[in-house]
């Protein structure tokens, strides 16, 4: 199993960075201008990390999930319920606030060991 992270806030990066090196959990980054779907169609299995806020992210979770094998663990700002509803929508398996991941960062990176 593989760890995808879609995450385009270096702050946010760089805290699940930081989270994965010191549980010894191998994750990758999604190259900058590559398609969700393109990055998880490379990961094969395992989990992608998304942010929600990005433009387009609800087609490219579409067709991640349309392709299968991909978890998708979406998140975003906790008062935008209308996105967090949009994606469950489109096929994203979990919808958390910035402070949900935040608080459940090493469960979430774990569940890939």
């Amino acid at each position: 199993m593989a760890f995808l992270v879609a995450v385009r806030d270096l702050l946010f990066r760089s805290k699940i960075d930081a989270a994965a090196q010191r549980l010894g959990v191998t994750v990758r980054l999604a190259p900058r201008g590559v398609p969700l779907s393109e990055a998880a169609r490379e990961l094969g299995s395992g989990t992608a990390l998304v942010d929600l806020g990005e433009a387009g992210v609800l087609d490219e979770i579409r067709r991640v999930k349309g392709a299968g094998g991909v978890r998708v663990v979406g998140f975003l700002g906790h008062l935008q319920t209308d996105l967090a509803q949009a994606a469950r929508d489109a096929g994203a398996d979990e919808v958390l606030s910035r402070g949900e991941l935040a608080g459940r960062l090493d469960d979430i990176l774990l569940a890939e060991r």
